[in-house]
């Protein structure tokens, strides 16, 4: 279904150019050059008439996307505003980040000295003292077989 548009607009000069049509007609029965003229003005007017429902179309659509621009710009903003205050944390959280980052340092390091000394008594253990070792016997040279 095409909805139509009506809009306000003096009547008079539409009514006399309608008079005026009617008698062109009249005064001129046979003329097919007046009905082709007529014919075509109002063709014109069909015309006319599209492009002032398409302009309209237009202005609605217009209308619509700026409000959504607007809306977009508004939800932008807020979430900038969620950065803002994300970002900027307060002092106290800093110093309390500094102090938990220095307690996992002393941590690390406390780790770092466990596993070494670990390492180097599982190393201990594997190694022979230095009085255990047997000596090790020399082979005799080979002697080449011709």
């Amino acid at each position: 279904m095409e909805q139509e548009e009506y809009e306000l607009v003096p009547m008079n000069p539409i009514r006399r150019l309608e008079k005026k049509m009617e008698r062109m007609e009249k005064s001129s029965a046979g003329g097919e050059m007046v009905k082709e003229l007529i014919d075509v003005v109002r063709t014109n007017q069909q015309i006319v008439d599209d492009i002032v429902k398409i302009n309209s179309d237009m202005i609605g659509r217009v209308s619509s996307l700026s409000t959504s621009v607007q809306q977009m710009t508004e939800k932008l903003n807020e979430f900038m505003g969620r950065l803002e205050v994300v970002g900027s944390a307060p002092p106290e959280a800093a110093a309390q980040s500094a102090e938990i980052n220095d307690e996992t340092a002393r941590r690390l390091e406390r780790l770092e000295k466990r596993i070494n000394s670990l390492v180097l008594s599982s190393a201990a253990k594997r190694r022979p003292a230095p009085g255990s070792m047997m000596p090790m016997r020399r082979m005799p040279p080979a002697q080449p077989s011709f």
